[in-house]
């Protein structure tokens, strides 16, 4: 009999259930409610017809789809499953090498269990966090006339805070802190991260360096091979962990977190043939993907920047293009907040509440 107890690698399954006729949406509150990365997609019988992950989804959103979209245009029919019988040792080598953390078990036609080995869990624990705190803040001012951006509160706390504590529930536990602006309020807030069960360590500008040139100054700094980077005023509910292992699964030197975002036009688009109008769109709306500001990067990529230089990070990212490093982007679809503006603040504040 497959144990269910609090530390089994076997999950609870049947909260994973999706069925053939659902959406994407449907997947979404599965994975959400299941707190499992993986779909399990059964007919109206419940017999086993295919798998879908998290990472089926950001994929089919990157391409176009949407939360409507049938669950059978995107889900993975001939997934890597395991018998009732496997060999325990045997799967965790073959589960290892696939980069799988999950499989599901299936016996006549049926699903009787997820194996689950949860290698990021303690995998990815030490991979460094760098969180860009040193901005002027100067869209938030007067709020930012006094305090740095970082300590700007919601609901009594700061928002870099919820940052950290939004990074560390998927066991990240090292944080550098870039700083410029108030820098010594930020320290003595923070300190060495203890407050927050997390260790915390700073690199301080001269000097304004833009969006990317602050990691010039963590050359030979960080050991590790990969590195998880943001901002104090980025807020997101965005699955860091699969964001790093999408990174290490693809061999990227540098993965940018991306979503979708409606454009609105407020004008009436008119389509013309020369001079002649062939159609009119009423403040037509316009899906475009954009750069969260949330990205994972090769150690190494820091080599490309000139040592307390200037540089932005939409500068460093064709950079790395044109030397022909492997630029890839993750899709989210999970919720993400940019508070760099009053105007985006008022709206998280009522979102949180």
């Amino acid at each position: 009999m497959i144990s269910k107890k609090r530390n089994s690698p076997f999950l609870d399954f049947k909260k994973t259930f999706i069925q053939l006729d659902q959406k994407v949406k449907d997947a979404l509150k599965s994975l959400n409610y299941s707190r499992s990365r993986l779909c399990i997609v059964v007919d109206k019988k419940n017999s086993f017809k295919g798998v879908l992950n998290d990472g089926d989804i950001r994929r089919a959103l990157l391409k176009g789809k949407t939360l409507e979209t049938k669950i059978t245009q995107i889900y993975n029919k001939r997934p890597y499953i395991l018998k009732e019988n496997f060999n325990k040792k045997v799967v965790l080598k073959k589960l290892k090498l696939k980069k799988i953390d999950q499989a599901p078990i299936i016996s006549r036609n049926k699903v009787i269990g997820i194996f689950n080995i949860d290698k990021s869990i303690f995998q990815h624990l030490k991979i460094p966090v760098v969180i860009m705190s040193g901005g002027l803040g100067s869209r938030l001012k007067p709020i930012t006339s006094k305090i740095p951006k970082a300590l700007v509160p919601i609901k009594k706390i700061p928002m870099l805070s919820i940052v950290i504590d939004n990074v560390k529930k998927y066991g990240f536990i090292n944080f550098t802190l870039t700083t410029f602006y108030k820098s010594k309020l930020i320290k003595t807030y923070f300190k060495n991260g203890k407050n927050l069960d997390v260790s915390i360590d700073y690199v301080r500008e001269n000097k304004p360096l833009g969006t990317a040139g602050s990691l010039s100054l963590l050359k030979k700094k960080i050991r590790q091979k990969n590195f998880l980077l943001t901002n104090c005023d980025v807020i997101s509910e965005i699955n860091y962990r699969s964001l790093l292992d999408f990174h290490i699964k693809n061999k990227a030197d540098l993965t940018i977190a991306v979503k979708k975002y409606i454009s609105k036009n407020n004008f009436g688009e008119i389509i013309t043939k020369g001079i002649r109008v062939s159609n009119i769109l009423e403040k037509p709306k316009n899906d475009i993907i954009i750069n969260s500001g949330i990205y994972v990067l090769k150690t190494k990529c820091i080599n490309f920047l000139k040592y307390g230089e200037h540089k932005d990070m939409d500068e460093l990212i064709m950079l790395l293009i044109k030397k022909k490093k492997k630029v890839i982007a993750f899709p989210f679809y999970e919720n993400w907040f940019d508070l760099g503006t009053k105007d985006q603040l008022k709206i998280f504040k009522n979102y949180s509440n």
